[in-house]
């Protein structure tokens, strides 16, 4: 008997175990002979690893030695990122240890160049950030209304897996994302799926709805120039976050998955407003926050007048998204003040998961904050991180190639 992660299974391997969810459900039982639904039905539920029956299970337990030098600059660059926040609590410790171990094992690409500070105005009132935004005409690319139309389809109990590909088929560069994400490694078909019908009837229309809007959005702010952010690496940023927030959502017994994801990926969707529309403030605030040491959000809030979550709610409203998608990006700094706070609680450890990991990159160098009193309600156990981290590495391998060609 072995134990496996589920990313390392093949069909036919059988449960030496029953395989029970965070509140001890049964899920799959003992004896079970695993098939492609198996998996899905595993990750879904937050299980990263099963004991299956043979000897011939594979093992990660084999030690490499250590590079001394490389581990005390690697300890050195995760301690500034979680500078801000209690490392001694024991969520943040673990994410600590694991950010650490990830780094050793994935050097991560050249650090973003330094920006010196800007001529520009000290201080903006967000009145006046705010009125400037509600002036702009804000086009969605390609179908003006899909967004829209999503959102309808997702707030409607009544739709059906036929206006869901209605929709999406409008877009063909959609459905074509869509396709190429359906067939990748988050979820682990062995089949080649070919069609939208189909991926509706294999991973739900809720959740393929939901993946369609947080793309269609993301889309909108692929014309920002690279000197004023790196929009494929913030873009892989927030699909981490998405990915890594879906997976603590399930393995906590969470409704509603797909919109955590959704959430994760829209978290910082304020910044690209930012950026986008307000370049010259977006630069001077990323260079004042790389000079001075404090977190871009602080900057935003002193310097600007108007943070990243304040843009990003102000537009998701003007938009008419889902009253749920709004907060959790309202909210992702201050889980607690939140109408939904374990939602907004799992958004927040994500962001950090994924900026201990160095997974892409927000513009922001540090983790600015942690909520204990929310975090403290979420049903996840420290031990589930190591498992989570790396199913999450592994499927942003996946993704980032897929992302950057789309």
């Amino acid at each position: 008997m072995g134990l496996v992660k589920v990313d390392k299974l093949t069909p036919g391997a059988v449960l030496a175990d029953e395989v029970r969810d965070a509140n001890d459900r049964l899920l799959l039982s003992k004896g079970q002979a695993l098939e492609d639904k198996h998996f899905r039905i595993l990750k879904m539920w937050g299980v990263f690893e099963v004991h299956v029956q043979g000897e011939d299970a594979p093992s990660e337990n084999r030690s490499e030695p250590i590079d001394g030098e490389r581990l005390a600059v690697v300890a050195g660059e995760v301690g500034e990122i979680f500078g801000a926040v209690d490392i001694s609590h024991p969520a943040v410790k673990e994410v600590v240890r694991l950010s650490i171990a990830h780094r050793m094992k994935h050097p991560q690409a050249q650090p973003r160049p330094a920006l010196r500070p800007m001529a520009g105005p000290t201080t903006v009132s967000r009145r006046e950030m705010l009125a400037k935004l509600d002036r702009l005409d804000v086009q969605l690319p390609e179908v003006p209304s899909l967004v829209y139309e999503l959102n309808e389809i997702i707030a409607d109990p009544m739709s059906s897996a036929g206006d869901v590909a209605q929709v999406v088929n409008k877009s063909p560069s959609l459905t074509a994302t869509l396709l190429k994400i359906v067939n990748s490694a988050f979820f682990g078909f062995r089949s080649k799926i070919d069609s939208i019908s189909r991926a509706i009837m294999l991973i739900g229309s809720k959740e393929l709805t939901s993946l369609a809007l947080g793309i269609t959005i993301m889309e909108t702010f692929r014309t920002i120039p690279r000197e004023v952010i790196d929009v494929a690496s913030l873009l892989e940023h927030n699909l981490a976050c998405g990915m890594v927030a879906r997976i603590m959502a399930a393995h906590g017994n969470m409704i509603h998955t797909e919109q955590v994801f959704v959430s994760g990926m829209l978290h910082d969707i304020g910044r690209l407003v930012l950026c986008k529309y307000f370049p010259q403030n977006a630069r001077y605030a990323f260079a004042s926050a790389e000079q001075s040491g404090d977190s871009l959000l602080t900057i935003e809030r002193n310097m600007l007048g108007c943070s990243h979550v304040q843009m990003g709610k102000h537009l998701l409203r003007k938009w008419k998204l889902p009253y749920a998608l709004e907060n959790s990006v309202a909210y992702h700094h201050q889980p607690s003040a939140s109408p939904d706070p374990e939602m907004a609680a799992v958004l927040q450890m994500a962001d950090m998961i994924v900026h201990g990991m160095g997974i892409g990159h927000s513009g922001e160098n540090k983790v600015p904050c942690f909520d204990d009193k929310a975090w403290q309600r979420i049903n996840l156990p420290v031990s589930a991180f190591q498992a989570l981290v790396h199913q999450a590495a592994h499927q942003v391998e996946t993704f980032r190639d897929l992302m950057r060609r789309s």
